[in-house]
Order: C-alpha cells, then structure tokens, then sequence
C-alpha cells in the first residue's frame, strides 16, 4: 500500500475489534504477558538509561526468566516491618492520634509482617472499613 492510499471500511475488523482467543494472556484481563514485559525490558526496542524497579512480595511466584542476571542486576531484601516503622506509618495517615493509640494499634494486627500488608491494613481503617476491634479480632484467627 502506498503512502498515498488510506484503508476503506476494512479496517473496522482491526486486532484491537476481535475478542482476545483463549491461547492470549489478554483473555486474563491484565493485558501483560511475560513475554511482552521480556521485551520491554531487554528487547530489541528497549530503552536506554532507563532503570527499572520492581517489587513483590512474593519473589518464589515469580519466572526464572525475569529473575536472570543481566536482567535482575540488584535485589535488596527489605524484611519484616518493626512496630517503630508500623507506629511512624499509622500516625502519618492520623496524624490527630496518640502515641499510645498507634501502638494499641500496631499490637492488635501484629501478624501483619510487611509494610505492604500493614499499610493496606491502615487504608481499610481510613475507609472506615475497618476498627481495632476488627484487627485484633483477624489477629486471633490468624494466630
């Protein structure tokens, strides 16, 4: 086709029209395969200067490609959250609370280790759906 020619009513029942087959990674919802973020990453196209961080909490879930060296140059290792660090991160979202409040607090869902399952502790509170009273209740089911 020649730069001066444009597509007629054809181009209606383009790949972005067509439902996703069942043998796509696009049918899942998320849109992103392995091999896509491969590509993004160290591909033919891939940017320059460009640095990438990546995080979960769940290191063992994810392939071994992603993980290569060359690809995964530096991992750090942050831990469990000490109460100091869940005290600092409850009075940051009430900042009007006690002392004495965010350590009640951060006692009654001490089985929440990460930051990331903490602070998604603290946005349920901020929602209003969730109390002491439920955390420490979740703490008993969990311990």
């Amino acid at each position: 086709m020649k730069g001066s020619q444009s597509r007629g009513p054809a181009d209606s029942n383009s790949a972005k029209d067509k439902p996703a087959t069942a043998n796509t990674k696009e049918s899942s919802g998320s849109g992103v395969t392995l091999s896509g973020l491969l590509n993004v990453l160290d591909g033919f196209y891939a940017p320059t200067g460009v640095l990438f961080v990546m995080t979960t909490n769940h290191v063992e879930k994810l392939d071994e490609a992603l993980l290569r060296p060359g690809r995964i140059d530096y991992k750090l290792y942050l831990g469990q959250a000490s109460d100091y660090q869940k005290m600092e991160l409850y009075r940051r979202f009430f900042s009007e609370a006690q002392e004495s409040e965010a350590r009640e607090f951060v006692e009654a869902t001490r089985a929440d280790e990460t930051m990331a399952e903490f602070q998604g502790r603290l946005l349920a509170l901020e929602q209003g759906e969730g109390s002491l009273e439920t955390a420490a209740s979740d703490q008993k089911i969990v311990a």
